[in-house]
């Protein structure tokens, strides 16, 4: 493997202005040039493809006798994200959307500001990083830029509710894994967001706030 990935290094720089453009590119080719059957079918190719990615990791690694139980299933919030988006934005499931993009805006999005990657391009898990965490937040800003949705208060009030419900179900996984999904169990590894908030379990607390704060500032555009 090829680990010597280096947060704001110049790969990072470059694979975080990729993700902006294709993200910019696709929000605004939705909005002028393709109709409304073209807008969800795209989006749902666009999204499959992040969805696949994900889920190729999980067959290569169990069919190479490489599989982590403790890492490889795709049960961190943006890998959860990736294998709902599609559905969410083939049917167009209003509620749900908005539920998913608190989640992606306050958490997921942060990941491509401060990655958790060791390794770097062109191995697969660098490729499927970047592709995870821009097709997601794509999908976030597709239902507002594209299908016209609107996020309210109660949209954050049922996705703070949401994301404490799937904290509680992860975490005795977790537990009986010997794993850290969610990062419920431990920071992740890194110089991550995480770190301006206290150590475990002491952040767990501290991010119920954060997700106040967060959940109030995406709210204001």
């Amino acid at each position: 493997p090829i680990c010597n990935f280096i947060n704001y290094g110049w790969e990072h720089c470059i694979c975080f202005a990729a993700c902006i453009i294709f993200i910019l590119f696709i929000l605004y080719s939705g909005k002028k040039y393709w109709n409304n059957e073209e807008q969800k079918k795209y989006i749902t190719l666009i999204c499959a493809f992040g969805a696949f990615m994900q889920l190729f990791k999980v067959v290569y690694k169990y069919n190479a006798g490489i599989f982590d139980e403790t890492n490889d299933y795709p049960l961190h919030l943006c890998n959860i994200m990736t294998l709902v988006m599609p559905l969410v934005l083939w049917y167009r499931w209003r509620i749900l959307w908005g539920i998913t993009f608190f989640w992606i805006m306050a958490g997921c999005a942060q990941s491509i500001f401060t990655p958790t990657l060791t390794e770097s391009l062109p191995h697969y898990e660098a490729i499927r990083y970047w592709v995870v965490h821009a097709v997601i937040i794509l999908g976030a800003l597709y239902g507002i830029f594209v299908y016209g949705y609107k996020p309210t208060i109660r949209d954050a009030i049922l996705s703070a509710i949401g994301m404490n419900i799937l904290a509680a179900i992860l975490y005795p996984i977790n537990v009986v894994l010997g794993s850290n999904y969610m990062y419920l169990n431990g920071k992740p590894a890194g110089k991550t967001f995480y770190d301006l908030l206290g150590p475990w379990p002491d952040y767990i607390l501290v991010l119920e706030f954060v997700i106040v704060v967060f959940f109030s500032l995406i709210l204001i555009p």
